[in-house]
This record gives structure tokens, sequence and C-alpha cells, in this order.
């Protein structure tokens, strides 16, 4: 916990402060400097503290949050009341040997996985050392082999050749999986929130089980088409459960897919279109009734017929 929290110079000259109302910007200035602010901007929101040291009511603080939440200046997490201060990193410097060791430890503490890739993705840009990983944000619950037991642990019995199979292709999947997360390097939710808006917490529990299942990289390849079609995220989701159903689990495996897809699409449109034609009896050569112009006498008779029968009938008595 830190004992002074640093304020920039220009924050009062900010075309967005300055059409704040007073509580919003008393309120920015205690989400920024209250004791519970992290090295990190990513800290446990305390709504009771808030209340008595701002003097608001719980349905003021609320409407305070989502208020900063939509204008994408913090990211909020309601389910473990946890706050993240968007430019927090940019303003204040973790350069310091001394200082990057504090955001690792404060990202053990954090519950909200999408602020701590965030937080890790902002310091990879802004090159501060600290050594936490994309990667290890990820874990993979495989039991490791130097895992040592109680000793009072039950034994499980030994896995059939089959079992042992299927324990090896998961451990296998499971692996491709963390060295993807691995290599992307890129923050799915930091992408959903540039192309689809404000992440709710029902869509980031959705992404996380997608990068558990197919991978960081397939997942934002994903979002990546959807974007590209002007659909929404649940057409991603659409697109990745069919790449986990068919066990396409890396872009090269996308790849080849996409390919085969494009063979089968030449190969349709080379076939022959089929032409049809015409039987012989409906040819109009080979019609049986033809029509036949009439003789000026006939014509004449015609109107003449047409003329007696326009006429009005004549009233009887009359």
């Amino acid at each position: 916990m830190a004992i002074y929290r640093q304020l920039h110079t220009t924050f009062w000259k900010d075309d967005f402060i300055g059409e704040c109302s007073q509580i919003e910007k008393l309120f920015y200035l205690y989400l920024i400097s209250n004791d519970k602010t992290t090295q990190s901007g990513a800290y446990e929101f305390s709504y009771r503290y808030a209340q008595f040291e701002l003097g608001i009511s719980r349905e003021e603080v609320d409407r305070l949050l989502d208020f900063f939440v939509s204008k994408g200046k913090i990211r909020f997490n309601k389910q473990h009341n946890e706050v993240l201060l968007v430019n927090w990193l940019k303003y204040n410097s973790a350069r310091s040997p001394k200082v990057a060791p504090v955001i690792d430890k404060e990202l053990d503490n954090l519950k909200t996985v999408e602020f701590k890739s965030e937080v890790v993705t902002n310091c990879m840009k802004l090159d501060y050392p600290i050594k936490t990983k994309l990667e290890d944000l990820y874990p993979i619950d495989i039991v490791s082999e130097n895992e040592t037991y109680h000793i009072d642990m039950i034994l499980q019995p030994e896995p059939t050749q089959n079992q042992h199979q299927h324990i090896t292709n998961s451990s296998s999947k499971k692996e491709k999986l963390k060295n993807s997360a691995a290599t992307s390097g890129i923050n799915p939710f930091d992408f959903y929130q540039q192309n689809f808006g404000v992440l709710a917490p029902v869509v980031s529990e959705s992404i996380n089980h997608w990068v558990k299942d197919i991978g960081v990289e397939l997942v934002i390849e994903a979002m990546s088409r959807a974007v590209k079609e002007q659909k929404g995220f649940r057409y991603s989701e659409g697109i990745m459960k069919n790449w986990a159903k068919r066990n396409i689990l890396s872009m090269e495996a996308v790849k080849a897919d996409d390919a085969a897809f494009q063979n089968r699409q030449q190969s349709y449109s080379k076939s022959p279109t089929r032409k049809e034609t015409l039987p012989d009896w409906a040819s109009p050569e080979n019609q049986i009734y033809k029509e036949t112009p009439l003789s000026p006498e006939e014509e004449a008779e015609m109107r003449a017929k047409i003329e007696r029968l326009s006429k009005p009938k004549e009233q009887v008595g009359g």
C-alpha cells in the first residue's frame, strides 16, 4: 500500500475531465488516490469505504462506476469488486527493478483474469521488466512428474492402455494450447474491448473457456473473422465451436481447412452446368395450332357482329 499517489499536472486540462460534473471529478480522483490503489492500477474496490469517505449513497457509487466504465476510463468486475484503471501504468512508471516485482506480487492477488492479462500486456508495451508472462495466466491442469504427494493421499489404480493413450493425447493437446498462448503475445480481452465494446463478466468467462479449449491465437483469429464479416461476438463463438468440434487447434490447421474449403468451392464452380432443353414436341415449329390472319371479308363480317352485339336492346312496348 502506497502512502502517496502522483497526479499529473495535465489532469485538469484534459477535455474529458473538463466536461465532468463536480462529483464525477471527485470520484475519479478517489479512484486514483484511495489507499487501496496499487502499483499495477488494479485493486479490490470497497463500496463501504467509498460511501463513507465520499459521503454518497450506494446507488450513486454504482452510477459513477458505470459512467467511467462507459467512457473507457476504468474496467470494473462486479463479481470480484475489482477495478482496473486503464491508463494507470502510462502515468505511473514501473521501469525500476524495485517496482516491477511489486506488480508481479499484485497480479498473484488479483482474481479477475482479464485484468491480469491487460496489466501484463500494457507492461509488455511499455517495456516494464515484470516477470509474469501472458501464458502464465492460463495454467494447464496437468500433474507434474516431479510433484510430491502427501503420505495420506489415496493412490489411484494404474490406467489401462486406452486410458493411458487418452491421457497422453490430452496432455499433448494442452501443451499445444499453452505454447499457442505463449507465442501469440496478444490479449484476447483487450481485442474484444477494442472491437466489440465493454467486456461483460459473462463474455469474459466465455473467452476464458475458449482460451483453455482452443488457445489464445485461435480465439483472436475467430474474433477477427467476426469483425471482418461485421458480426458480433456470438458469430466468433460459432467459429470457435466448429473448430473445437473438428479438433482444429492451431493456425496451421485453420489454414489447411481454409485451403480445403477454397478447393471445394473451385471444384464446384468448374463443374459443367446442366442446360435445360425443350423436347421436340414443345418447339414452336411443331405446334399443332397456328394463328392465321383473317381475309378482308371475314374481318368485315366480324366487325359487323361486334357492332350488333354492342348496341343496347330496345325496351319492349317502348
